[in-house]
């Protein structure tokens, strides 16, 4: 793990039993790397949740039986306002149904069973400081090995020795990188940051799309890249989490 401490990440939890919040936090707390390195905000009510400032989380641990509301229609509503954050659905008594994975929750870990909760919940923090860690890529360029940040991408092309990175330097400018590393190598490490294919030559950062259709995308910057048939249903169905 690579998480460098210069940031404050934001956890929530929302739920309106006391002593489930008081052991969620005791939990989350032993996964916290340094004193300090992370916040806890706890909401009693789904309302008060999506009063808040839900953007900012980079983890919610959500009930989802409430004496008057509809934990998954929270989730969903959350899910709006915060397309990145982690997701762990925890519950004492209900069980995953197939919508819930549309929201694209974590975890999905009970209460009740204390041991899977500790485990469920320390993975989605160890998962929250990997996320958010600083996002390099070690590439190779000839003989020389070079770091890119993944946020600073926009897209890499296929080449015949490797692939073509086109990403924005300090200043904002579109450069071309040329490394050894082809897409398909690369693209392990880079899906959890919102990468996609939309064709077998285009690995594709969603963050950075204006707009789509069934054959063609336009990123920021104004490039056109081509969308085959066989990549546009797993391509529109990630995307759609990243474009505004």
């Amino acid at each position: 793990m690579n998480y460098t401490g210069d940031e404050l990440l934001w956890i929530a939890i929302c739920d309106d039993e006391r002593k489930s919040v008081r052991e969620i936090r005791e939990i989350l707390l032993e996964g916290e790397l340094e004193p300090g390195d992370f916040k806890i905000s706890m909401f009693s009510s789904g309302k008060e949740l999506l009063n808040a400032s839900v953007s900012r989380y980079n983890l919610l641990i959500l009930d989802i039986m409430f004496p008057r509301e509809n934990g998954r229609e929270i989730a969903r509503e959350y899910r709006k306002k915060n397309k990145d954050g982690l997701l762990v659905f925890c519950t004492g008594k209900t069980n995953p149904i197939p919508d819930d994975f549309n929201i694209l929750p974590y975890r999905y870990t009970r209460k009740d069973k204390i041991r899977q909760l500790r485990s469920g919940l320390l993975e989605a923090v160890e998962e929250m400081y990997r996320r958010t860690s600083k996002k390099h890529l070690r590439l190779t360029q000839g003989k020389s090995t070079v770091l890119v940040e993944a946020d600073k991408i926009l897209y890499l092309e296929i080449a015949k020795s490797g692939s073509t990175v086109y990403y924005f330097d300090r200043t904002d400018t579109v450069c071309q990188l040329k490394v050894k590393e082809k897409p398909k190598e690369l693209y392990p490490k880079l899906v959890v940051y919102g990468f996609e294919f939309s064709h077998n030559s285009y690995l594709v950062n969603c963050h950075y799309l204006k707009r789509w259709n069934s054959h063609e995308l336009e990123l920021i910057d104004g490039t056109h890249l081509s969308i085959s048939r066989a990549r546009e249903k797993t391509f529109r169905e990630v995307c759609v989490r990243y474009i505004s």
